[in-house]
């Protein structure tokens, strides 16, 4: 567990600079300097580039991190592996980039109705190869506990140089053609930024490594890339679904307004992202060792320390969401009611911890493809029906039903085969202390300046849930840092 505690704080604190950041250039600066139509079309195409490359990757992310623990003791040249497992994708690039230009007609009739997408069609081809090929080199880092700097690559330098790219376009030094440029070889900078770093680290070697694919375990790697393909496909298309429907039948405006909400929501799910990054690994090795006690812990640890976090951010969100929209141009306060809807998804999901992970390690990883299946058809049937009809409040709930029953049957499941459940009953105090805590900051009179009135609300919030927290001992590992820094401060 050291291994998890150390770089899930690691990448929680990264993650937390990257909201900072990503706050700065969401709420502050892509507003009033690109409007809400070029805000639309940089988050349309993450979201079309995000879609693409689950098909361009076809599982195989997963199946690195799964399989290379075993691997690994088969060859004297374990940084030499990666070259195998990047075959099919490559192939997949090949075949989606024939598609993608062949049927390119049709896809531009979808949206007809968003001429900037239409004018940058083409940069989604770069875009596409640029996260593919990041995406295999992260998850091969990953495989070897490093999860850290390409979290700092995504989170912090990534977001940095958005910044850098609005801040030259504010001043007219580039125009919005070279705005879009620069905002889509931003992608590629980060790959290759972690190339040569995971060659300088000895993470990788440029001799192949053949000889552990032999029969039996390609036919392992091909049916389990198989499976996760379609789990992870899903996961990513629910999660870009809305904003593409969302583009196509309201256009690239209401999509911007649409994005900076759902972002909102999602910072939410960033403790989750810190900590699925290294227990994933972790998760595959237990079950490699037949340590299910392990994986019980880890569990019910990253539920409970998930929640807590998310839970934090979630009131904290809430209670300054008055705050927040003023700081936007009014067309945007529409998508206030998206946060709550959205928010209270995302809760859920990090609060049933790494069921995900577990199913997908385990010998039943095939039952996630089903489960997978199912959510896929929810959440495309709910955004079509939905979106129409009630537009971004329609979109959001037809996310937010998906994500919670999609959560919802993982838990069940893991329950029933594996006997272990993420709950404790520190997670019902958890819930008890962020009520009280919202409830008690909504006491405190408005304030007549925005930003101190957010800085002093956010400061009770934290205050008075943390102080709960270390009272009630509800986390072990939340004490421990709590007493760790209250130490430093101290002496």
């Amino acid at each position: 567990m050291g291994i998890i505690v150390n770089q899930s704080i690691k990448n929680a604190l990264i993650s937390y600079i990257g909201v900072v950041i990503g706050f700065v250039s969401t709420i502050f600066l892509f507003p009033n300097i690109i409007g809400a139509e070029g805000f639309g079309l940089t988050r349309s195409m993450i979201a079309i580039m995000t879609v693409s490359v689950q098909l361009v990757n076809l599982g195989v992310p997963n199946s690195i991190i799964k399989f290379f623990p075993y691997l690994s003791q088969k060859s004297d040249n374990p940084q030499g592996l990666f070259w195998v497992f990047v075959i099919p994708p490559l192939i997949g690039l090949f075949v989606f980039s024939f598609l993608f230009i062949g049927f390119e007609d049709r896809f531009l009739e979808l949206y007809s109705d968003s001429s900037l997408l239409v004018d940058y069609f083409y940069l989604l081809i770069p875009l596409i190869f640029s996260l593919a090929s990041f995406g295999l080199l992260n998850a091969f880092i990953k495989a070897s506990f490093n999860t850290v700097f390409a979290s700092f690559l995504q989170e912090v330098l990534l977001r940095l140089i958005v910044i850098l790219d609005l801040v030259l376009f504010y001043y007219d030094l580039i125009s919005f053609d070279h705005f879009i440029l620069i905002f889509v070889f931003n992608y590629t900078l980060q790959y290759i930024i972690l190339l040569f770093y995971a060659i300088k680290k000895g993470y990788l070697r440029f001799k192949v490594s053949f000889k552990p694919f032999d029969k039996l375990t390609r036919k392992n790697i091909s049916q389990y890339s198989f499976f996760s393909f379609f789990s992870g496909f899903t996961m990513i298309l629910v999660g870009n679904i809305d904003i593409i429907m969302v583009d196509i039948f309201e256009g690239l405006e209401k999509t911007g307004i649409y994005a900076i909400a759902l972002y909102v929501g999602a910072v939410i799910s960033i403790p989750r992202r810190s900590i699925s990054k290294i227990s994933f690994p972790v998760i595959s090795k237990s079950f490699k060792d037949k340590d299910l006690s392990n994986i019980e812990n880890i569990y019910k640890q990253s539920s409970l320390n998930q929640l807590l976090a998310g839970l934090l951010i979630y009131i904290g969100v809430i209670a300054n969401i008055d705050n927040l929209y003023s700081l936007l141009p009014d067309a945007f306060a529409e998508g206030s009611i998206v946060i709550f809807i959205i928010g209270l998804a995302n809760l859920f999901d990090i609060a049933t911890g790494a069921n995900g992970q577990i199913i997908i390690s385990s010998k039943y990883y095939r039952y996630d493809f089903i489960f997978s299946g199912f959510l896929m058809l929810n959440s495309i049937i709910l955004n079509f029906l939905l979106i129409p009809t009630y537009g971004l409040v329609g979109a959001a709930i037809a996310t937010a039903s998906s994500i919670f029953l999609y959560n919802l049957i993982k838990m069940v499941f893991v329950w029933v085969k594996f006997k272990m459940q993420p709950f404790r009953w520190e997670t019902l105090g958890i819930l008890v202390v962020g009520v009280l805590s919202f409830l008690m900051s909504e006491m405190i009179p408005q304030i007549f300046n925005t930003y101190f009135d957010i800085i002093l609300r956010s400061l009770f919030i934290t205050v008075l849930f943390l102080g709960s927290v270390w009272f009630f001992k509800l986390s072990a590992e939340v004490n421990k840092i709590l007493k760790k820094v209250f130490s430093r401060l101290t002496n």
